[in-house]
């Protein structure tokens, strides 16, 4: 397929994604997803990501910073905002490549509300791509039968003396190299790691969390709501280096100033303690400061 086919078959496929969107005016509906099914070691692959939204909405797409693990960002091609009978329809295709040997690779990807005070995430399902294995079938050991051998019965006269000066060399350049790369791009690798153990830590909460919500939604039990909110302070006691899971409701209050915040924790502790069952909003909010506070601590990095 040539340039043109290929560029019509990507507005094509970009196209018709947006016409099987669900009619949702009040809703964000996300879709995303790999081009190809397979590829190999060090190739690129186009990520689809769709978003179609409420026009008075301000939604925000990943950026060249995101972390796309397992697989490196390459680059990335906006199309123009379609807005038709108040809803807004975006979509963008990521290019990335992949240098990991997992034979299956995931993705899922974000897509971004920015509110007044937080930042909600709706994530794409998550998609599957094969790695394509260019060695096959190699076998552990060769039979002394199958391995060419040459008889050669002449001495060869073999050092055996130990180059320790160019040992001594080679370690040097190595140590001057090591420190240079650590002075020029040590900054920047931390920052990326940090960031990676950040979205990581992040992912595993809102999974782990949402499922406890989830649970509660369908029966409602004091020690799972309690097992919610023990979750909820030992993940923001990571994120910000706060004693959450030391201090009792009023204490977290006072420390945070935060009226709304403190409303929620009251209504979790009487829910627990047998006062009330209708605990699910309040843990929602829990969630929704978890996620701004998370943007919050993501941007501080950033600029660090």
């Amino acid at each position: 397929m040539g340039a043109g086919g290929t560029k019509k078959f990507v507005f094509a496929v970009l196209a018709g994604i947006g016409f099987i969107f669900p009619s949702t005016a009040q809703d964000i509906t996300v879709r995303g997803g790999f081009f190809l099914d397979s590829l190999t070691v060090g190739d690129q692959t186009g990520f689809y990501l769709a978003a179609k939204y409420p026009s008075n909405l301000n939604i925000a797409f990943p950026d060249s910073s995101f972390y796309y693990g397992p697989f490196e960002f390459v680059n990335k091609r906006y199309f123009p905002t379609h807005t038709t009978a108040g809803e807004s329809y975006d979509s963008v295709i990521y290019y990335l490549s992949t240098f990991e040997i997992e034979p299956i690779q995931t993705l899922s990807l974000p897509v971004f509300q920015l509110n007044a005070q937080d930042c909600t995430i709706y994530n794409t399902e998550i998609d599957t791509i094969r790695l394509i294995e260019l060695a096959k079938n190699l076998p552990d050991t060769l039979t002394v039968q199958n391995v060419p051998l040459r008889a050669n019965t002449i001495y060869e006269n073999v050092s055996r003396n130990f180059n320790y000066p160019v040992l001594f060399i080679a370690l040097a350049a190595l140590l001057v190299v090591t420190i240079v790369v650590w002075i020029v791009f040590g900054k920047r690798i931390r920052k990326h790691f940090k960031m990676k153990k950040m979205f990581k830590a992040h992912r595993q909460f809102l999974e782990g969390y949402s499922q406890q919500v989830e649970t509660i939604k369908s029966g409602f039990s004091s020690s799972q709501t309690e097992h919610a909110l023990a979750q909820w302070k030992r993940y923001m006691e990571q994120l910000e280096s706060r004693p959450y899971t030391k201090l009792t409701t009023r204490e977290t209050t006072r420390m945070e100033d935060n009226e709304l915040l403190g409303r929620n924790l009251h209504s979790i502790d009487g829910a627990i303690y047998g006062h009330n069952t209708r605990v699910v909003e309040s843990l929602e909010h829990l969630k929704q400061f978890a996620d701004q506070r998370f943007t919050q601590k993501l941007e501080e990095v950033k600029h660090e």
